[in-house]
């Protein structure tokens, strides 16, 4: 336990991985007021666009964990939890039809948080990026499970120990420092989260041949992504946001309220990079870890386009089109909470997508 106690995430050292502070978390926070835009989606960067919006007036993000409704613009309705959830409630709002069996009327919501890119084919929604995460293997404290392991890829032999073969189920244990087989048990987070969808993508998989292998879990569509209770025996993994780790471990500093909930996990390194560094400033997501993903945020694509802005048109525009956008002008914000900047690429809309019904 001491070693894990010397990676502490505030550590005036390099470090690949911390123990969780162990202090009893805040609860999560919604906008206190209505805002003129407001939008649900991703836990992944429900925390940093809580801290963006600390700086941009305008922007009202819902939360993607707590209460089981919300109330926006004077309509209640489930609370979207994850990036498909976030995307379909604002393409239901955007046509004025139901979202998990309640109508959203036109204009209920403005945005939504993405931590992958789309793959419906249209041209409905804009998916705007705005910073850079990484994302890497996390496991308990406590477990012998290696901390630098392969990536993987297609044509390799199916007994390399690579994460990419224990997600497809080929290789399924490893041995412990006394001997000891354990049992791998490889979580995916929920169907809706875009960490899963990046996750499968990564491993140069898709989700048919995960489910095939009959290895890969989210324990009946309950695995909240970024979550570590949920890593509960040593042979337990799981894809891990940094810029989430990150965020969760500075939750005392931040300018809002962020739940530390890593537990007494560790996150890995992969491919022998390791997934964190220390800049001389502060903790940040290592620029040379290889799996690493844009994020963005999902606008209606008329509202960029229209000849005739209406003032939640113009609103749009100021807040997340161009690197010159209010969203992206907010880097302080972006590297609190773990994530990289992206600089002339933040704020593009070259990136069009159809509604997920």
């Amino acid at each position: 336990m001491q070693k894990n106690l010397k990676l502490r995430l505030g550590a005036v050292a390099a470090v690949a991985a911390v123990l969780a502070f162990g202090a009893v978390a805040p609860a999560h926070a919604d906008p206190s007021s209505q805002k003129p835009l407001s939008g649900t989606g991703s836990d992944t960067t429900q925390d940093v666009m809580s801290g963006v919006a600390s700086a941009v007036s305008a922007i009202g993000s819902y939360d993607a964990i707590g209460t089981s409704t919300i109330t926006v613009n004077g309509t209640t309705f489930s609370r979207p939890s994850g990036s498909s959830a976030g995307v379909r409630a604002l393409s239901s709002s955007i046509r004025g039809i139901a979202y998990a069996g309640t109508v959203l009327p036109v204009g209920t919501l403005q945005w939504a948080r993405s931590s992958s890119l789309g793959s419906q084919s249209g041209s409905e929604l804009t998916y705007i990026p705005f910073a850079r995460d990484a994302v890497t293997i996390a496991m308990s404290a406590s477990s012998d499970f290696p901390k630098d392991v392969s990536l993987g890829a297609s044509g390799q032999s199916s007994t390399l120990f690579t994460l990419r073969n224990i997600y497809l189920g080929t290789v399924t244990s490893f041995i412990d420092s006394s001997g000891n087989s354990i049992t791998i048990r490889p979580l995916l987070p929920q169907v809706n989260s875009g960490t899963r969808q990046f996750w499968v993508s990564a491993l140069g998989t898709t989700e048919s041949a995960l489910t095939a292998g009959g290895r890969a879990t989210d324990l009946g569509n309950t695995v909240q992504e970024h979550d570590g209770s949920y890593l509960t025996t040593d042979g337990d993994i799981a894809p891990f946001s940094v810029g989430q780790y990150i965020a969760q471990g500075n939750y005392r500093t931040l300018p809002t309220t962020v739940v530390e909930r890593r537990g007494n996990i560790v996150l890995g390194s992969i491919d022998t990079i390791k997934p964190i560094v220390y800049d001389g400033t502060r903790v940040a997501t290592n620029p040379d870890f290889g799996v690493s993903r844009l994020v963005y945020n999902v606008v209606e694509t008329r509202a960029l386009t229209t000849a005739t802005p209406s003032a939640t048109d113009t609103a749009i525009r100021a807040a997340f089109q161009g690197a010159s956008s209010s969203v992206c002008q907010a880097t302080t914000q972006i590297q609190q909470y773990g994530f990289a900047t992206i600089g002339s690429q933040c704020g593009s809309t070259t990136l069009l997508r159809g509604y997920i019904n």
